[in-house]
């Protein structure tokens, strides 16, 4: 999945780097679950896809309010994603 933030596109990656962030941020085992933690994961999400991109947490809601069809589809992209790892992990 890709955004476009200030002009610059990012492409998101489901990887360790943000489930560790986002344990820090929260201070609980990964499983996110309700609108805040995956609104919270999703701006790990996108904080560790972009090393070279800084964005503050208030910036990235400013974004989402701007842009609410994102929630809905990074929602989609993790599941796919998800379901995806754990058909390799099966094989």
């Amino acid at each position: 999945m890709k955004i476009t933030y200030k002009e610059k596109e990012i492409e998101l990656k489901y990887s360790m780097r943000s489930m560790l962030m986002y344990e820090n941020i929260t201070e609980k085992t990964f499983a996110p679950q309700s609108f805040t933690d995956i609104i919270t994961f999703m701006f790990c999400v996108v904080v560790a896809s972009s090393k070279d991109y800084s964005i503050t947490f208030e910036d990235f809601i400013d974004y989402l309010d701007e842009n609410p069809g994102l929630v809905s589809e990074f929602s989609q992209w993790v599941v796919e994603v998800m379901t995806v790892q754990d058909g390799i992990k099966k094989n």
